[in-house]
C-alpha cells in the first residue's frame, strides 16, 4: 500500500486530528484500511516522515490500520487490508479497496501516490474516518519504533483502542484504523495481514479549481487518468460523494456531445447505457455542450457550455480514487 501510494499519489495517509479522523470515513464496505503509521523498534512514525502528534489507538503490532470505529489498531504488517494513500499534488486521501499487507500497501502508495497516510491531528483523523466508512484500513504507522511510513514527524495524536498498542518483541506491527460505535480508533495488527488502505497526495488539492471542460480534461490526463466516467449507480454514488466537496454548483464529468450526430459519449472510451440525465439534454446552439453533475441537492446530470468554469473530478486507474 505504501509503495502504491508513493507511485500513484504522495504517501499513505496521515491523521493529525479528530476532525481528519471523522472525514476519513471508510465508505467501501470493508473492515480495515492501512494508514501511514508504523513502528520502527523505538517510536511510531508516519510513512511520509511527519512527527506523530495525534493518536487514536484501539493493540500493538508494527503497522497501523483503522478499525470500523475509526480507532487505530497496531497490526501485523503482513496482513492483507485495504489502505489509503495521499498525493503530494492534491493533499487528498485515496482509499485503496484492495486487500494488501502493510508492506504491499506502502509500496503501492509510493508507486501510485505519495505514501501511506499519516495522521497529524484530529481533523485528519476525522477525514480518514469519513472515507473509511466503518471498515479497518492500514495507515502509515509502523513499529520500528512507532513512526510514519512517509518519514514525517513523530506522531503526537494518539487514538488507540482500549489495551492498545500491545507491542510484542520480535513481531513487526503496523496500525489499522477501526470504527467502533462511530469512533475511529487504532489497533496494532501483524503487518502481514491483508487490509484495504489509505494513500495520500501531498500538495494542495484542486477542489477549488474552476476550469473549462477542455482545461479539465487536459489537467486530468496530465496528472491522473481522465475526467471521470460513470457506468453504474454505485459509481454515481461514489462520484457524488466527492462532488459534495466542490466549491462550484456543478462539476465537470467526462461527457461530451457530438456536434455531428448529437449523441453524448464518454471521452475516456467507456461504453455504458447507464445515465442519470435530468432533464433530457438538448443540443443547444453550436452544440458546444459538455456534461456536468450537480454538486449538491442530487446527482443529476445536465449540459453546460464547455467554456463555462466548474470544479471537476478526475480518476486514477479503475476508479481507485477521485480528485477535484
Amino acid at each position: 500500500a505504501q509503495s502504491y501510494c508513493r507511485e500513484n499519489h504522495t504517501d499513505l495517509a496521515t491523521i493529525e486530528s479528530q476532525e481528519e479522523t471523522e472525514k476519513l470515513n471508510i465508505s467501501a464496505g470493508f473492515t480495515d484500511a492501512w494508514i501511514g503509521l508504523y513502528y520502527d523498534e523505538e517510536n511510531w512514525q508516519w510513512s511520509n516522515g511527519d512527527n506523530v502528534s495525534y493518536y487514536n489507538w484501539t493493540s500493538s503490532l508494527n503497522c497501523t490500520s483503522v478499525d470500523s470505529n475509526g480507532e487505530w489498531v497496531d497490526s501485523d504488517c503482513h496482513d492483507n487490508k485495504h489502505f489509503m494513500c495521499y498525493n503530494e499534488t492534491s493533499e487528498r486521501y485515496i482509499l485503496i479497496e484492495q486487500l494488501k499487507t502493510w508492506y504491499e500497501a506502502q509500496q503501492y502508495c509510493r508507486e501510485h501516490h505519495t505514501d501511506l497516510v499519516s495522521v497529524k491531528n484530529e481533523d485528519e483523523n476525522n477525514k480518514i474516518k469519513q472515507k473509511a466508512n466503518g471498515k479497518p484500513v492500514w495507515i502509515g504507522l509502523f513499529n520500528n519504533p512507532w513512526k510514519w511510513s512517509d518519514g514525517g514527524d513523530n506522531y503526537t495524536l494518539q487514538n488507540w483502542s482500549e489495551k492498545q498498542p500491545d507491542i510484542h518483541k520480535g513481531k513487526d506491527k503496523c496500525v489499522v484504523i477501526q470504527n467502533k460505535s462511530n469512533k475511529l480508533t487504532l489497533n496494532d495488527d501483524p503487518c502481514s495481514t491483508a487490509y484495504p488502505f489509505f494513500c495520500y497526495d501531498g500538495k494542495e488539492p484542486c477542489s477549488v479549481c474552476n476550469k473549462t471542460w477542455e482545461e479539465a480534461v487536459e489537467y486530468c490526463r496530465s496528472n491522473h487518468t481522465d475526467l471521470v466516467s460513470i457506468e453504474s449507480e454505485q459509481e454515481l454514488q461514489r462520484v457524488y460523494r466527492e462532488a459534495n466537496e466542490a466549491s462550484s454548483s456543478h462539476v465537470w464529468l467526462g461527457l461530451l456531445q457530438s456536434c455531428t450526430f448529437g449523441f453524448w459519449y464518454w471521452v475516456d472510451g467507456a461504453q455504458s447505457c447507464y445515465d442519470n440525465w435530468a432533464p433530457e439534454p438538448r443540443c443547444q446552439s453550436g452544440c458546444n455542450q459538455c456534461g456536468v453533475m450537480t454538486a449538491r441537492n442530487g446527482s443529476k446530470w445536465t449540459e453546460k457550455p464547455c467554456t463555462e468554469r466548474f470544479n471537476f473530478i478526475c480518476y486514477n486507474g479503475k476508479l481507485i480514487g477521485f480528485v477535484f
